[in-house]
């Protein structure tokens, strides 16, 4: 790779939604937020760096306000007025009584929203609200932005900067955004990918109709939304909803349910039969639960959960079961009638082009929630789907089936290459784990195994040495056509890596999300690093 640490990823492309982290060291001054490195980065990953555009827009905003503060104030923009009241509700929860909420007119309108003057929600090219909350509480304004993906995009960010009239109108990238939106395109994309989505998530003995999916403008989002949606469900005496998060989930989908929502989270982190029996036998112990979140399979170790033996008990102790499918996707894998809500990152696979941000849900039609599900998805509005957006999503996610199918290919090749090396300890993929009987139960006549392989290796030097000289992108994210390499425990759990560790993701786990370049390019570039591990180690043992 010639590109420079902090690089948008795709190369090139300012809408890139990851960064270019070459080195390991790399990766642990991004965990550590080295002041001189996060100076260096042009983007990240949208939800874990509010881009500059975005911190712009919402700087320009609070500059026009009437307010007056007690100290400086940040900003975060939101598309719908319910995602703005939801921060401005974390925000008081988190010792931020002051908050206010302000409605931005693209005419230059500017309103502070209080009781009974609550603004009909616009499109988001027309109208945004910004939270306001002290510069002195930058992590918690952080903390709902990241992990509810109810932020503004760049794409939306762009196109106010360059046309909103009160601001300068200057041109922020290469390519201008259109004055004029293409509305009906627009329309026509979210359509068009709703019903891809449904087709896909179908099955011969099960149809899922286009409106039983809904879009969502990030895959947290989704998850998000669809939490509170579950939640207006059940009206519980003590006012406490409780969830159950089975197997070692993303880390923000966990984040989502427990710091910003308050729900009451039992984890069983290993997602092993041990931690089944031990749901169960709480369940019949009198614990009460209103929803269970899985992945399928887990991320990053890749085990995949006895979902057929959890929507029984589902079905027996009435809760809701919604699996999160992104890290294999509905491509390879039919998972419904065993779950009642299907949730993805389209940000991954889907869309492949690593360039635009996007979530969904699909439902399952027989489901026993559905006709109360239904109903509530679709009272708990979710924010609106930009048009550029929805646009760039559709045309990425045209040859899906063939990219997955591809990815999923690549990975086995490169899986066999990493199993029986002696620098490697244990890789982590679907196809010959511990769980790869209930993966197949799964598994379309045509699907593969997914395209995300995890690594631990025999030492950290020998893991260390395989990531530094393999030339792949590497940095956050998964599902990209091309490869795309991480320290995955370093990205994510940073600030927890004794908790991590106590469920196998290890401080040097190396993730590898393998794309759709030829079995050449990959052979030699995974045999590279492998010799580099090879000496590595080679090299600890000799000392």
């Amino acid at each position: 790779m010639t590109l420079q640490a902090g690089d948008p990823l795709p190369a090139g492309d300012p809408y890139g939604v990851s960064v270019y982290l070459p080195t390991w060291k790399d990766t642990l001054a991004w965990a550590q937020r080295h002041p001189e490195f996060l100076a260096k980065l042009r983007t990240a990953y949208p939800r874990f760096f509010i881009a500059r555009v975005v911190l712009e827009l919402a700087a320009e905003i609070l500059k026009r306000t009437e307010i007056s503060f007690a100290e400086p104030q940040l900003a975060i923009l939101t598309p719908a007025y319910r995602a703005a009241e939801s921060c401005r509700s974390y925000f008081a929860k988190v010792g931020i009584p002051d908050s206010q909420i302000i409605c931005v007119r693209i005419s230059g309108e500017i309103t502070v929203v209080k009781d009974g003057n609550v603004p009909l929600d616009s499109t988001p090219d027309r109208q945004l609200y910004a939270v306001t909350y002290p510069e002195s509480r930058a992590p918690e304004g952080k903390a709902f932005w990241q992990h509810t993906g109810a932020g503004i995009t760049t794409r939306t960010a762009v196109h106010w900067l360059e046309h909103a009239p009160f601001l300068q109108n200057r041109q922020v990238y290469a390519e201008k955004s259109p004055a004029k939106l293409p509305y009906e395109e627009g329309d026509k994309a979210t359509v068009t990918i709703r019903e891809r989505i449904a087709v896909s998530v179908s099955s011969p003995s099960l149809t899922v109709h286009v409106d039983d999916v809904t879009l969502y403008p990030t895959g947290m989002s989704a998850i998000s939304n669809t939490s509170l949606s579950i939640r207006s469900l059940f009206n519980r005496p003590d006012g406490i909803h409780r969830v159950a998060v089975f197997g070692f989930l993303y880390v923000d989908t966990f984040k989502v349910l427990s710091k910003i929502h308050s729900m009451d989270c039992s984890l069983y982190g290993n997602g092993t039969n041990e931690n089944l029996d031990a749901l169960e036998k709480d369940l019949d112990h009198g614990l009460i639960i209103d929803a269970l979140y899985t992945e399928f399979p887990g991320n990053p170790l890749l085990r995949s959960p006895d979902l057929e033996r959890l929507y029984k008990l589902s079905q027996k102790h009435g809760f809701v079961v919604v699996v999160d499918d992104t890290v294999t996707t509905s491509i390879n894998v039919a998972l419904f009638p065993y779950c009642d809500v299907i949730c993805s990152s389209l940000t991954k696979m889907f869309s492949g082009g690593c360039n635009v941000m996007g979530g969904s849900t699909a439902l399952n039609p027989k489901s026993p929630w559905y006709s109360k599900l239904k109903p509530a998805v679709a009272k708990n509005k979710p924010e609106p789907y930009f048009s550029l957006d929805a646009i760039i999503m559709e045309k990425n996610s045209r040859d899906v089936t063939e990219r997955v199918l591809k990815a999923s290919a690549n990975t086995e090749m490169v899986v066999n290459m990493l199993k029986g090396h002696p620098a490697v300890d244990e890789v982590f993929y679907p196809k010959g784990s511990s769980s790869q009987d209930l993966y197949d139960k799964f598994r379309r006549s045509k699907g593969g195994y997914g395209f995300l392989v995890s690594i631990r290796f025999v030492t950290p030097e020998a893991a260390i040495a395989f990531h530094d000289a393999l030339d792949v992108a590497k940095g956050p994210s998964l599902g990209t056509n091309f490869t795309l390499c991480c320290a995955y425990t370093l990205l994510a759990h940073y600030s927890e890596l004794d908790w991590a560790a106590e469920y196998g993701v290890v401080e040097h786990l190396v993730r590898i999300s393998v794309g759709i370049e030829s079995e050449d390019v990959l052979r030699g570039v995974v045999n590279k690093a492998l010799a580099a591990a090879d000496r590595a180690l080679i090299a600890t043992n000799g000392s």
